[in-house]
């Protein structure tokens, strides 16, 4: 029997991607899950692929940038569950666009799913996970989060807050019975591209550009079983993927040139 058998774990950006999959993985091992996403259909689709397991289910739709909503949530999931041992907080978006090109309405938008739910998350449900003698928070970064990309402005700033929220967390947590751990994919083959594409500069860049990355992207059920993994072992962070990887190692060895390298590609497709 998994050591997170019984264990009930909420999943924000449940309806697809990386947090469908992780409810498909956390179920396997005997979990019950509390589903969160804005998308009621998305959210039907992961309780269509959880009815092949036997824990109990819930689905929530909520917006995690309404903090009235996220206060709310928490007590929601006690009443249907009744506790929480496991956060993991997935939602998040990204738009292919200059920091010119950016609206505000962007820039609340990115940073309400990516940076904002996720502080709610954790404020919200501590005092719940506190009560238990083993908890985790989960919070997806990136390997965004490393570094600042041009085009990515909004998603590199929220990714590496997200990281830097989590280590400062991890430390703070460390004495209580609240594991903290930062999640950083590389590219993982999800919506998360549709969504830059339909919100970009150039639909048709960035599509052709996307499509190159969705050739090497980790199917989002590998990324899932890496994520768990690294939970139940108590990591502090996880690097998920060759091209995080990469990107970690050349940021600490190349600090600058790594971006003037990038500057020169920028500099590049804008002749075009």
């Amino acid at each position: 029997m998994h050591t997170w058998n019984n264990k009930v774990v909420v999943i924000t950006g449940a309806g697809s991607g990386i947090g469908q999959a992780v409810a498909l993985h956390v179920a396997a091992l005997g979990c019950h899950i509390a589903l969160v996403d804005v998308s009621e259909k998305g959210l039907a689709k992961t309780q269509e692929k959880l009815k092949r397991f036997s824990g109990s289910y819930s689905s929530h739709v909520v917006d995690v940038t309404n903090k009235n909503h996220m206060q709310a949530l928490p007590e929601v999931v006690i009443k249907q569950h009744g506790c929480v041992d496991v956060l993991f907080n997935n939602a998040g978006i990204t738009i292919n666009k200059t920091f010119n090109t950016h609206t505000l309405d962007d820039w609340e938008q990115v940073v309400g799913i990516n940076l904002w739910g996720v502080i709610y998350g954790c404020k919200y449900f501590m005092p719940y996970l506190a009560k238990q003698t083993e908890a985790f928070i989960i919070n997806t970064s990136s390997l965004a989060g490393f570094l600042g990309m041009p085009n990515q402005t909004s998603y590199c700033v929220t990714k590496a807050a997200v990281k830097a929220l989590s280590e400062a967390l991890y430390a703070e947590c460390k004495g209580s019975d609240i594991h903290v751990l930062s999640v950083h994919p590389g590219a993982i083959n999800t919506k998360i591209f549709d969504f830059a594409i339909e919100h970009s500069d150039d639909r048709e860049a960035s599509k052709e550009m996307f499509d190159k990355v969705k050739r090497f992207a980790m199917q989002p059920e590998v990324a899932a079983e890496k994520i768990i993994r690294a939970a139940v072992k108590k990591r502090q962070r996880v690097v998920i993927g060759i091209d995080a990887h990469i990107v970690d190692i050349m940021k600490r060895l190349m600090p600058v040139a790594l971006h003037r390298l990038f500057a020169w590609g920028f500099n590049r497709q804008a002749e075009r």
